[in-house]
């Protein structure tokens, strides 16, 4: 009887640990489809620099946005990312934003393309941490201690921010044309005159 009474107990202990972890699972379920929200993809390469498009559609800014192109034939996850970046080995390729607004942004990657995948990190508006594989899974990393140590693990420890591509708009673009046809034209009256 009482080797059942012990089973027993183990075995509801167990069950209230499994449930603990579904229900936390659970909790973060909402946030993680939220994290999902943020999609990066490359558009090209220019003058050595690889192109980005940065899709924010999480509904919040985002701070501590980290992509890194990552040389791998299959899936990256946040517990195999470390590995590809030994200690004093290749220097990670990277485009880093503290903030990243809601809408389309564009940034570059510095370094030669290899035909790299793109995994991201960053928080979301509450400060929890996320990666997002290139597969597009999502995985929670926690606080930002813990995106700190993985950092380190990845020789990371100081990141620089990264600019922002500019595109001209319509507008601009118009006003750079006036302004040529302006000089040009200053330029014939001149030779005219001489």
């Amino acid at each position: 009887m009482a080797s059942d009474n012990s089973s027993l107990k183990k075995k509801n202990s167990r069950l209230a640990k499994e449930n603990q972890a579904l229900k936390q699972a659970n909790q973060d379920l909402p946030a993680a489809s939220a994290a999902a929200g943020l999609n990066v993809w490359e558009t090209e390469e220019k003058s050595g620099k690889l192109q980005l498009k940065i899709d924010n559609q999480t509904g919040q800014a985002v701070s501590d946005l980290l992509v890194l192109a990552v040389a791998a034939n299959g899936r990256i996850t946040l517990n195999s990312l470390p590995s590809y970046f030994p200690v004093g080995g290749a220097k990670s390729r990277y485009f880093y934003r503290k903030k990243v607004a809601i809408g389309k942004t564009e940034g570059s990657l510095t370094g030669a393309y290899a035909g790299s995948d793109m995994v991201c990190l960053f928080a979301d508006a509450s400060g929890v941490y996320w990666f997002k594989g290139n597969r597009g899974q999502i995985e929670k990393i926690g606080s930002q201690a813990h995106f700190k140590k993985l950092l380190r693990q990845i020789s990371l420890n100081k990141l620089e921010e990264s600019p922002l591509l500019v595109k001209k708009t319509k507008t601009e673009k118009k006003k750079m044309s006036k302004k040529t046809t302006k000089k040009t034209d200053k330029q014939s009256s001149k030779k005219k005159a001489e």
